[in-house]
């Protein structure tokens, strides 16, 4: 465990090369979703991983926790599927686009049923990347989501996120891997 930590340390401290959106590179990090309204909590972690297969294109996979509870019902929801990302500029404060698709199994639960249903969640958007050191970067996006359960109408609108990347250069990865063995 504590080679563990001292890996996330030194790679969080920046050491070695910069390691940003250059090809062979990696990126770790995830988003946070939360909306609270009378009768009506929601909230979403999607933690991902990706590879830069060129300057500036990264994609990879990520998991989606969602919980959801209204009035008298919960719902659970776990998904997974890729995403693909392209930043724009070199600058601390990079823009990028956005895309993910997530398949869903979800288990939704009542004062008096309980039941399971699979679907699809996509999003479409923008956001953009503040870099606070070189390998770290705090970012917001915003864009469209649409949900569609199997045999119900899809329902969609206006998504907003906040997360958080961790960049790391190939050299950077292959040394977690020493750390930790």
């Amino acid at each position: 465990m504590k080679k563990v930590v001292f890996g996330l340390l030194l790679v969080v401290s920046g050491f070695a090369a910069t390691a940003q959106t250059e090809q062979g590179n990696w990126l770790v990090g995830g988003n946070i979703e939360l909306n609270t309204a009378k009768d009506d909590t929601r909230i979403n972690f999607s933690p991902s991983a990706g590879y830069f297969f060129a300057n500036n294109f990264a994609a990879g996979a990520l998991v989606s926790l969602d919980y959801v509870k209204l009035v008298n019902s919960k719902t659970t929801t776990f998904g997974i599927g890729p995403f693909a990302r392209y930043y724009f500029g070199t600058t601390n404060i990079r823009p990028f686009a956005a895309a993910d698709i997530n398949f869903t199994s979800s288990k939704v639960k009542t004062s008096t049923t309980s039941s399971s249903l699979n679907g699809t969640k996509w999003f479409l958007g923008a956001g953009l990347a503040g870099f606070i050191n070189r390998n770290v970067a705090i970012e917001g996006t915003a864009g469209y989501k649409h949900t569609a359960i199997k045999d119900q109408d899809g329902t969609g609108g206006f998504n907003l996120r906040i997360g958080f990347q961790v960049y790391l250069s190939s050299a950077q990865v292959e040394s977690i891997k020493t750390i930790t063995q």
